[in-house]
């Protein structure tokens, strides 16, 4: 089932092996995506849009008038959000007078391009407005405003669509539909959430606004067949652990969460506790994850979400806080996708420990953005994974692979760092590893390989230049930006 990518509720949802860097710091290049095409107008007609590209320039070449050629319109650069070129503005100088073309477009859907702007008014002889993607673009007759010129097709170029709903694991066994089948409610309390994300009815809850439970926090524990969708940008769990136990077909969206609002620093309120490591405190509530999938909770779908801390370097304490997505226990057909995750010290492990195996623990992680996490990027123990187009930046030690596991990794981008992918030798895990591009790392030998059963088609989101990961992801992940 294809979801349209809406804000509304009822309606969303929606090789090389690696050759990494010299320890010189030298990092792996790929290719660059393709240009963009351009068409040409007849005379006193529109010029076609060009195709939507990464970084490509496109213009449409606009027809004779009256009294001159007209020029060419002006260039979109930098591919936009979800495999749309943003539109910018266009124009060209006509005969004698020139006109200015159409104001800069909005972004367009799927793999079509920008959404053009209207023509300008012409001089004597009228400059055709080359517009990307799906919008029409101006062409000037004689001194008359322009009309509309035929549509760009779409891009050819390296700029991946955000389909609107899962890819990977989360497809399989059933696929994973969240509350679609039930009733669209709107919370903007913390009980009401809680009232309708335990309930055992179906719902799509939209989740409106700043919930928190005060300084004690709070934490929802998710019933099966529900979808907790932000609205907006604005909605805001703060100090609000999501726990997905024995709960299946949940979606997460758009969502922005935290543990920070949890401030109370007593044990006898049940959310610090003294155990962690040297006696500093740690947060109970959720066991201190922002989102906890356990027990034999399957068919989870995280998505476009933002979940954060403290930034580690002024939280010193890596114990206070677990991880941002936790997944352990007979998990699994797990999906996490275009989310933000930042300023924390452990992303998210799969497995509590070497022995907490499962083999139908699948998870696919992608186009996810990485910045600040120290750790855990992701620590991956059980069973078949899959790790690919993701930004990794100011992390530590990234993807720690364990427990005889086998995840494909492929082609994420990683900066500068200590480890990026690696295994510890007491519990050694396996990887295949796809064209990663490494900017520095400390030199370590690689997980054995293996060759990662991945049963499900993604090329349709897949970006193929590794070197447009750390362009990309930070614009197509995180909240708004369904």
């Amino acid at each position: 089932m294809r979801y349209r990518r809406s804000c509304s509720p009822r309606l969303l949802l929606a090789a090389v092996l690696l050759s990494g860097c010299s320890d010189d710091g030298t990092p792996h290049t790929s290719e660059s995506g393709g240009s963009s095409g351009a068409a040409a107008g007849g005379a006193n007609t529109g010029g076609a849009g060009g195709s939507a590209a990464s970084g490509g320039s496109l213009a449409g070449a606009g027809g004779t008038s009256g009294a001159g050629t007209a020029g060419l319109g002006g260039s979109v650069t930098g591919g936009g959000t979800s495999g749309a070129g943003t539109g910018g503005a266009v124009g060209a100088s006509g005969g004698a007078a020139g006109a200015t073309g159409g104001t800069a477009g909005t972004s367009g859907d799927g793999a079509s391009g920008g959404v053009g702007g209207s023509a300008g008014a012409a001089g004597d002889g009228a400059g055709a407005a080359g517009i990307a993607g799906e919008s029409s673009g101006g062409a000037a007759g004689d001194g008359a405003s322009g009309a509309a010129g035929s549509a760009g097709s779409a891009g050819s170029g390296n700029e991946p669509a955000d389909p609107g709903e899962p890819i990977g694991f989360a497809t399989l066994n059933g696929g994973t539909t969240g509350g679609a089948s039930g009733e669209t409610v709107t919370a903007t309390t913390y009980d009401q959430l809680k009232t309708y994300a335990e309930s055992s009815t179906a719902y799509v809850i939209r989740v409106d606004g700043t919930i928190s439970n005060g300084a004690n926090g709070g934490v929802i524990a998710i019933k099966s067949n529900k979808s907790l969708i932000g609205v907006g940008s604005t909605a805001f769990l703060n100090g609000i652990g999501l726990n997905i136990n024995n709960a299946n077909n949940v979606i997460v969206q758009n969502l922005r969460l935290t543990m920070t609002g949890v401030t109370t620093r007593t044990d006898t309120a049940g959310v610090y506790t003294s155990s962690g490591d040297g006696g500093l405190p740690k947060v109970l509530v959720n066991d201190g994850d922002a989102i906890s999938i356990a027990g034999s909770s399957k068919n989870i779908w995280i998505d476009h979400c933002e979940i954060y801390s403290d930034d580690p370097a002024t939280q010193t304490n890596k114990d206070l806080y677990d991880g941002l997505i936790d997944i352990k226990g007979q998990t699994g057909f797990i999906t996490i996708s275009y989310c933000y995750l930042h300023d924390h010290h452990k992303g998210g492990l799969v497995g509590a420990s070497d022995s907490d195996v499962y083999v139908d623990r699948k998870v696919t992680l992608h186009h996810n953005h990485y910045d600040n996490v120290k750790l855990r990027v992701p620590m991956y123990r059980g069973a078949v994974g899959h790790f690919f187009n993701n930004y990794v930046v100011g992390a530590t030690d990234a993807s720690e692979i364990r427990a005889d596991t086998c995840v494909r990794i492929e082609r994420n981008y990683y900066e500068p760092l200590h480890y990026s992918i690696y295994t510890p030798s007491d519990a050694p895990g396996r990887t295949e590893l796809i064209e990663n591009v490494e900017v520095m790392r400390t030199s370590r030998a690689y997980p054995e390989g293996c060759t990662a059963d991945i049963p499900y088609s993604y090329s349709e989101v897949l970006i193929t230049d590794t070197n447009d990961v750390k362009t990309q992801v930070p614009a197509l992940a995180g909240v708004g930006k369904l």
